[in-house]
């Protein structure tokens, strides 16, 4: 069973090779057709036969007559399909029979390396051992000094100003640039004066080694810097794991890599090949940049995980509200050593082979590598610089709600420019350009039109979205105080502007799907005049749902019900509102049972929540009870609710008592009430009842009537008990 980066790969190679069987065969007919008419008479035929007649012209054809021949021993294509694959391989195999074998290749490349270290081993008249190790210790002297007197300078003004030299997990832009100054530049301007000066002096093997040594290791040191920088920036809780493996295991391979890819740079230079021999340079290069190709696919593979992770991992609400940015996160973390390991398998395996392109493959995947690392680089400070101000806001002030969604639109579209001049520079690295494709030929230029046209649409209907959505988000929940706006937005504003905000939504991306159609060349008339004529015939084949709607739009615009009242419409539905579509509203009851209810079927609402709601107290007692006791208790009791700090809240009103309401055979039934507050009604029931309980309890002059307090019998017991 296959691994998945083995996996990955065979997936990629069946789609390639599927997608040139596709064009061999789409190309196949007209190269049949192009075969099968009779051919057209060439150049040279028809040169020849208008110089026949010309005085003066027999040497000149019978020239033209004899390239004409041997042009016509050339073997014809074959046809078809079959021919043309035949065709192809037979063009690859002569390439094949042309080019030297790689065992005869290497052998000749050794040879003439080894011609170019014995002339230099002959040359010891010229500079002896001696003077080569002179030279070479006097320009790391130098090189020591002046890196020495730089870090001396930089170690004083850091204890003058109290500065931390070392690199934090989480730098702001000025820790990176004390990081860089103590890092990378002493060492650069040592390394640029050294070369300086061995520019000025004679050439000399021994100073020549000294700066190839010394450009090797800076550069090493520099591309670990550099790696260090942008692990700091790429620290956080949720990568500590990765970043920790990745500087235990990883720290060594980086450097090696380093030290490989910047030696086979010091060698490709013509100040070395007139020092040390082309040959020579050129091989010890080409072994240098193969190890560090090899080292690359080897990095790639054994750290594959905690790349991934360094890549994929997020803080919480870029996982949460940034969905498409995650996806496309993953998509990168499970694939992105695959360029590393192809890059590195095809430039070794051009070097192995023994290419004829193999100096340029190198120098481009050395380029290209560079550029990506710089890519990320500049990507993590701007990731950091981003969340740097939102850290550095003032905790009393918040910003615009505006102004922050538009920032981070402008952030998003400063990656996507950085991307397209990404792949712009690795194209010319690659000795090619989008640009110059895009002005220099016609399919380029109506390529680049459309593109910018639809690119533009895209920018302006998002900028709209932006705009209308905040300010709906605004209007439903505001995000700072402000004195101008409402205390608490109402509930019929957080039921329309959500319907409102899917609405705007579905025509912004109609239009911006209208408007691509157009500026792709498609004729959207006919597909407007066809969606017409769907929905006309969609309205009336589902006139239910057409009812649904229109009765919707009238119970949203009159406002019966709004998003948490309490409602019953009917049919033994009623709840608390907890949703409201264009078409459907949906209540859960006191059981917590869920009710979805077409507006069609509500025939009437009775509204429980709007503006008050009236609490009945009900107390019945018995007919010898003291009825005026029992109303002034019903008064204390009200009187005491007033002053508890809890329910005076939810009254609106004193009570009010309105006397005996009824008589029966049990006694009489006193009735009372208060105005409440939407929904508080049961609650002021039961705070009523409790108190009212007590009270009665401990009054002998009031008692509450039920069903045994008139029968005869109980009276009996009384009278017989006294």
């Amino acid at each position: 069973m296959m691994t998945p980066p083995f996996r990955a790969l065979a997936r990629f190679f069946t789609g390639m090779l599927v997608v040139l069987c596709l064009l061999l065969s789409s190309s196949a007919p007209a190269l049949s057709a192009t075969d099968a008419s009779a051919p057209p008479p060439s150049a040279l035929d028809s040169l020849a036969k208008a110089l026949q007649n010309k005085p003066g012209a027999g040497g000149l054809v019978a020239k033209l007559i004899q390239a004409e021949q041997q042009s016509s021993k050339t073997p014809a294509a074959q046809k078809g399909f079959i021919g043309l694959i035949s065709n192809s391989l037979d063009v690859l195999q002569a390439q094949l029979h042309q080019a030297a074998t790689p065992q005869t290749y290497w052998v000749e490349q050794f040879s003439l390396a080894w011609q170019d270290l014995s002339t230099i081993l002959e040359r010891q008249d010229g500079e002896p051992p001696l003077s080569v190790l002179q030279n070479f210790l006097a320009m790391l002297a130098l090189f020591g000094v002046i890196a020495s007197a730089l870090r001396y300078i930089g170690r004083r003004v850091r204890q003058h100003f109290n500065v931390n030299p070392e690199l934090p997990p989480d730098p702001s832009f000025k820790e990176l640039l004390i990081f860089i100054l103590r890092r990378i530049v002493p060492w650069v301007i040592a390394l640029v004066v050294e070369i300086s000066v061995v520019l000025s002096l004679e050439p000399s093997l021994g100073r020549t080694l000294a700066t190839i040594l010394l450009y090797t290791l800076i550069g090493a040191r520099v591309f670990r810097a550099i790696c260090a920088i942008i692990f700091s920036l790429s620290h956080g809780g949720h990568r500590n794991v990765a970043i920790g493996i990745l500087y235990r295991r990883a720290w060594g391979l980086l450097y090696v890599i380093g030290c490989a890819g910047w030696f086979g740079d010091a060698l490709n230079n013509p100040h070395v090949y007139q020092i040390v021999g082309f040959n020579l340079s050129h091989m010890v290069a080409t072994l240098a940049n193969l190890t560090a190709a090899i080292f690359c696919g080897v990095f790639a593979l054994r750290f594959r995980r905690p790349v991934a992770q360094v890549i994929r991992n997020r803080p919480l609400e870029i996982r949460i509200n940034h969905r498409a940015r995650m996806e496309t996160l993953e998509v990168i973390a499970s694939l992105w050593h695959l360029p590393i390991l192809l890059l590195a398998g095809s430039v070794s395996a051009a070097t192995v082979l023994g290419h004829t392109g193999k100096d340029a493959a190198l120098n481009h995947a050395l380029g290209s590598v560079a550029l990506l690392v710089s890519m990320f680089f500049i990507s993590a400070l701007l990731q950091r610089s981003r969340s740097r101000k939102r850290q550095q806001q003032p905790p009393g002030r918040r910003p615009s709600p505006y102004v922050k969604r538009l920032r981070n639109a402008g952030y998003s579209l400063l990656q996507l420019t950085l991307w397209i001049g990404f792949f712009e520079l690795l194209t010319r690295i690659w000795e090619g350009s989008l640009l110059e494709f895009a002005d220099s030929t016609l399919i380029g230029q109506m390529i680049s039109a459309a593109i910018g046209k639809i690119g533009a649409t895209l920018v302006l209907a998002w900028l709209v979205w932006i705009m209308l959505d905040t300010a709906i988000q605004e209007a439903i929940s505001p995000s700072r105080p402000n004195r101008y706006a409402r205390k608490k937005t109402s509930t019929r504003m957080r039921t329309i502007l959500p319907l409102l905000r899917n609405a705007l939504m579905l025509l912004i991306l109609t239009v911006t799907i209208i408007t691509t159609l157009a500026n792709l060349g498609i004729n959207v008339t006919p597909l407007l005049a066809s969606a017409g004529v769907v929905g006309l015939a969609f309205g009336f084949g589902s006139q239910s749902l057409v009812k649904d709607l229109i009765t919707g739009v009238f119970i949203l615009i009159e406002d019966s019900m709004s998003v948490g009242d309490w409602v019953d419409v009917g049919n033994g539905h009623a709840g608390i509102v907890e949703h409201l579509t264009i078409r459907t509203v949906r209540l859960r009851d006191s059981s917590g049972s869920v009710h979805s209810v077409p507006f069609s079927q509500i025939t009437a609402i009775k509204n429980d929540s709007r503006e008050y709601t009236y609490a009945s107290l009900k107390l019945s007692v018995t007919h010898d009870s003291d009825i005026d006791q029992a109303l002034r208790l019903m008064r204390e009791t009200g009187a005491e609710m007033q002053e508890d700090r809890r329910l005076r809240r939810l009254l609106q009103q004193p009570i009010e008592i309105y006397g005996i309401n009824s008589f029966d055979l049990h006694g009489a039934a006193l009735l009372a009430g208060f105005r409440t507050k939407p929904q508080t009604q049961n609650e002021v029931m039961r705070a009523f009842n409790l108190r009212i309980k007590k009270k009665i309890d401990n009054d002998p002059t009031v008692h509450f009537a039920n069903e045994w307090s008139s029968f005869p019998l109980a009276a009996a017991v009384e009278k017989t008990q006294e």
